[in-house]
């Protein structure tokens, strides 16, 4: 919140609100004499000093300070090998003293005050605004009316935001917000807080945190959670210890709860696999579901309470976190709403809070750590898990074992090549991938049409009762076989289930029928099949449910009573699973799929579609390829060849220019953007890199080029990391050197130096109507299906279509419908009242020919 300087005469440090120049670019954090040793500055470099409680100097990241002046640097180090130390000439045989940390809290006291008071405010404010429930309980009049609903009803009848506000004489009142603003009235927002908590990790951050809640709130008002990973650093164990004993002491009725899964999480890494940056299960079944869980428990009816959490969240800890609001609703969980009372605080003020109010901390900070989580973390720095390594070898090794062993399903096989595997960090960005060869449960998917069916091989649960989420069930049984119907959303699905048991296996054999039509429909079959197939019992799901019916220990059982078929246990990722999501299966096996390819994904060399080569085509696109028309290389010409034709521009027998690339001639020079729109869309259906990353790679959010190879060689198994980087280089050449990437930035690609370091996929609004139209019509060609909805397309299991492809709003989308329901061609109907989604083709008609048709050719 403020800036830092440095305190020179008493080698402190100084909170400062303009440091005229001198501020630090980087908060200092203290340096304790075992981190010093650790690194071995006592024995190596001749540094002496004392074993004090108090720091001993500062650093900036990892260089030193003494009395604002640079002693030494620490270079390299990862969870193998030492890092090197550089000491400069003011840091030849040092001898420290320890700092006077009172006389640094003294001198920052004014700043430190205005700080906290403004965390208090906040937590305060945010208390009164949450509280109504709480308040109206104690108010003499009007105990009974729920105000927040009738602010609601009052919204929803004058389209202004109303508020819930108390008036003088003790009762409650709704008026416009603005209104409620203008005359300084307190808001209250909320009837339905059930709980108000403080959150506790066994970090500084949360520590500040719980002191300053515990300061404001009530404390038979609040409770503190402390999530056991079971891959926690020793300290952060002990310090919840002495927390609890702390505040419990002080605040009898303060209740402190500790969350843990009922499973071994050693267990957990077994079946998972290592969580990676892409793949980062362990959140979700050894922390988040876990705590979600203890919350229904205390609250005792088996239903989600709606909580509010007091984290110890600071912008300054990541550039992702600094795009959070202070307080952010439904972020991970609906019923959830997260306050950040230290937001903006810096690590030095932190500390500074820390030392004016004695309280304790992790002892990992007093090793060197900048901040203590788990054990071993994909999002954990080389220097955290050397320090971790030296000082907790028993808790990270076991750890290590693991990533170890499952090398060799990943045909590594050397144990120099495994060490680097681990050392380099690799095992963080595995995408997914079968990791144990015993495991004996799997899908296959044999047929999408005319009937969906599939095998499930030894499932870990029952079909017929994960079936129960999806509709109500009506099932007759025979020796061997199950038929019946489900009714989804109101549509019924018949089935019929087989089920064959021999020495080895258990197979079922499920034909669904009358569903290949429906994708929602099929993605939601196939997530209970997933589940049904992997199922382990971790609780992610069942924290989902909102009415109790989801139990998964010792097995899942449905209650069909409770169950509303609301999907949100099937919601947690793409594949309904966890383990199903882990473990990636892949649908590359699918018999009798039209729209899977497994060839030709390497045949543009690292050459991408270059504007400056489809520039020249379109002047000369009859002659373009004989000899001295063009300027390609050798190597050059092939891969152009297949991008033109993955284009559409190009014949697939010859080298004369197609249909298409005649019509989009004429508009290239005026029409840039919209001819790389209809070639963008050809490609997302030809051209299989292309396809691959409209199907999955997600907007907004930012890869590694390395990370998008690892998803590619989990998706495309049989071909090795040398063939895949070529299709990947040169999809991203076409991003780097053409309009897809420079003016419709569909892809925003970062570099270091001249090479490709970071990709940001990027929705596009601008489109065409013209565009849109051929989207849909090659969506429905490929489909052989004319009568589609517009959720269709945004449902998080679509693959292609108009959102896939450029990343464009509904609301956009629905708006460009009703403006092609206007063209005397009738090639787009729509009915899009009353909740209704619905839009019709005409089925007489190719995706080329309504090209033709809107351009009037």
């Amino acid at each position: 919140m403020f800036r830092v300087v440095w305190d020179k005469d008493i080698n402190g440090v100084l909170l400062t609100t303009n440091g005229n120049g001198d501020a630090l670019n980087v908060s200092p954090r203290p340096v304790f004499h075992e981190e010093l040793t650790l690194l071995g500055f006592d024995k190596k470099f001749n540094w002496r000093y004392q074993a004090s409680n108090d720091p001993l100097l500062w650093a900036l990241d990892r260089r030193y300070y003494y009395k604002g002046e640079l002693v030494a640097e620490v270079k390299g180090g990862n969870i193998f090998d030492d890092p090197t130390i550089e000491i400069t000439n003011a840091g030849k045989d040092l001898k420290l003293k320890p700092i006077n940390i009172q006389k640094v809290v003294e001198k920052n006291q004014k700043l430190l005050f205005l700080l906290e008071q403004e965390a208090i405010e906040f937590i305060e404010q945010t208390y009164r605004t949450y509280s109504l429930k709480k308040i109206r309980s104690k108010a003499k009049a009007n105990e009974e009316v729920d105000w927040a609903l009738l602010a609601e009803m009052h919204e929803k009848n004058t389209k202004i935001k109303h508020a819930v506000v108390k008036q003088d004489c003790d009762s409650f009142d709704i008026i416009p917000l603005d209104l409620a603003k203008e005359n300084n009235k307190t808001v209250y927002l909320n009837t339905k807080i059930d709980q108000f908590i403080a959150s506790f990790s066994g970090g500084k951050d949360s520590q500040v945190t719980l002191d300053l809640v515990s300061r404001v709130i009530p404390p038979d008002d609040f409770m503190v959670i402390y999530s056991d990973t079971g891959m926690e650093i020793p300290p952060s164990i002990e310090i919840y210890q002495l927390t609890k004993r702390i505040y419990t002491k002080q605040y009898p009725e303060l209740k402190f709860h500790l969350s843990k899964n009922h499973q071994n999480i050693i267990d957990n890494w077994s079946e998972f696999g290592a969580p990676s940056r892409l793949n980062r299960w362990c959140c979700t079944v050894a922390k988040t579901a876990p705590l979600y869980k203890l919350l229904k428990d205390i609250k005792g009816n088996g239903k989600q309470p709606n909580v509010l959490v007091f984290e110890g969240v600071r912008a300054e800890e990541s550039n992702a976190r600094e795009k959070y609001a202070r307080i952010g609703k439904g972020v991970k969980h609906n019923n959830v709403i997260n306050a950040r009372p230290i937001f903006d605080w810096s690590a030095t003020e932190i500390y500074l809070y820390l030392f004016s109010r004695n309280l304790p901390f992790n002892a990992g900070y007093r090793n060197g750590l900048s901040r203590v989580g788990c054990t071993i973390c994909p999002f954990s720095s080389e220097w955290s898990e050397h320090i971790v390594k030296k000082m907790y070898p028993e808790n990270i090794d076991k750890f290590i074992d693991i990533i170890y062993s499952q090398t060799d399903t990943i045909g590594i096989e050397n144990k120099e090549k495994k060490l680097n595997y681990i050392k380099e960090g690799n095992w963080k960005k595995r995408a997914g991938g079968k990791l144990n060869d015993s495991n004996t449960s799997r899908i296959d998917f044999i047929q999408f049409k005319p009937e969906f069916k599939v095998i499930l091989t030894n499932p870990k649960e029952k079909i017929t009762e994960w079936l129960k989420v999806l509709g109500y069930i009506n099932f007759s049984y025979t020796n061997d076989s199950i038929y019946g119907e489900i009714l989804i959303d109101k549509i019924p699905v018949i089935l019929n289930i087989t089920t064959i048991i021999n020495d080895e296996n258990i197979k079922q054999i499920i034909v669904f029928k009358n569903i290949s039509d429906n994708p929602i429909l099929l993605s939601k079959i196939k997530k209970v099949l997933y589940k049904t197939t992997y199922c382990t019992h971790c609780e992610a799901c069942e924290i989902e449910c909102p009415t109790g019916a989801l139990k998964v220990e010792p097995k899942v059982t449905i209650d069909s009573n409770k169950c509303i078929h609301c999907g949100r246990c099937s919601e947690i990722n793409e594949k309904g699973c966890l383990l199903a999501k882990s473990i990636n299966i892949s649908e590359g096996n699918i018999k009798n799929s039209s729209n899977m390819k497994s060839s030709g994904i390497d045949k543009y060399s690292t050459f991408g579609l270059r504007e400056k080569w489809l520039s020249q085509y379109f002047q000369n696109i009859e002659n373009y390829f004989e000899t001295g028309n063009n300027d390609l290389g050798t190597k050059m010409i092939p891969a152009l060849t297949h991008w033109l034709r993955d284009a559409d521009l190009l014949n697939r027998t010859d080298k004369n220019s197609s249909e298409t690339a005649i019509l989009l001639k004429e508009f290239y020079q005026h029409k840039t953007n919209f001819t790389w729109e209809i070639i963008w869309i050809n490609l997302a259906y030809n051209s299989t890199i292309t396809n691959w990353y409209v199907g999955n790679v997600q907007y907004n959010r930012s890869y590694s080029k390395n990370e998008l190879l690892a998803m590619l060689q989990n998706d495309y198994p049989n071909y090795g990391a040398g063939t895949l980087k070529n299709p990947l280089g040169a999809l991203l050449n076409t991003f780097d050197e053409s309009s897809l990437g420079s003016v419709l930035e569909l892809s925003q690609l970062k570099k270091k130096g001249n090479a490709i370091d970071t990709i940001i996929k990027k929705p596009y609004e601008s489109i065409d109507s013209i565009t849109v139209a051929y989207s849909l019509y090659r969506y429905a060609n490929s489909k052989n299906r004319y009568n589609l909805t517009v959720s269709e397309f945004y449902a998080p299991e679509q693959k292609q279509g108009i959102y896939r492809e450029f990343g464009v709003s509904k609301e956009r989308f629905q708006n460009i419908l009703r403006t092609l329901q206007e063209n005397k061609n009738g090639i787009v109907k729509v009915d899009l009242v009353m909740g209704l989604d619905n839009i019709s083709l005409r089925e007489d008609l190719t995706y080329t020919e309504v090209l033709k048709l809107l351009l009037d050719k």
